[in-house]
């Protein structure tokens, strides 16, 4: 089976996490957090240090170097995504979306992010709140 990675932030300030937003193939706003695919070279925290800023213009720094890994079957189930997940805490104030993957970001209270967040995006929150 193939497989892919993603690399990305749980982004954490305070009793606040950052959500992004993005509507789904349904049209339905889908909350998750920032990431992307790694380029040749990187290594983990690079990448999703990187994504973070190029998907919402925000710098971050990486409080734990142990990512929380989840993810998924994309393209009809035949390749599995990996996805390793960092806490980290922002470093800058300024957020710019990269409009074609976002649609918007909020900062919310830990317990609504555990309302919004679902399927495997909800399972890294869980270990976050249950381990950090």
């Amino acid at each position: 089976m193939e497989r892919e990675k993603s690399c990305g932030c749980i982004i954490v300030d305070r009793d606040k996490v950052l959500l992004i937003g993005a509507k789904d193939d349904e049209g339905e706003m889908f909350w998750s957090f920032p990431k992307g695919h790694q380029e040749s070279g990187e290594t983990d925290t690079e990448t999703a240090i990187r994504e973070t800023k190029e998907e919402i213009g925000l710098d971050v720094e990486v409080t734990n170097p142990e990512p929380i890994v989840t993810g998924h079957y994309v393209h009809g189930g035949t390749v599995w995504k990996e996805i390793r997940l960092f806490i980290a805490k922002p470093v800058s104030e300024d957020i710019a979306l990269q409009e074609e993957e976002v649609e918007l970001t909020e900062w919310v209270l830990f317990e609504e992010a555990s309302k919004r967040l679902k399927d495997y995006y909800l399972e890294a929150w869980n270990d976050f709140l249950n381990n950090h």
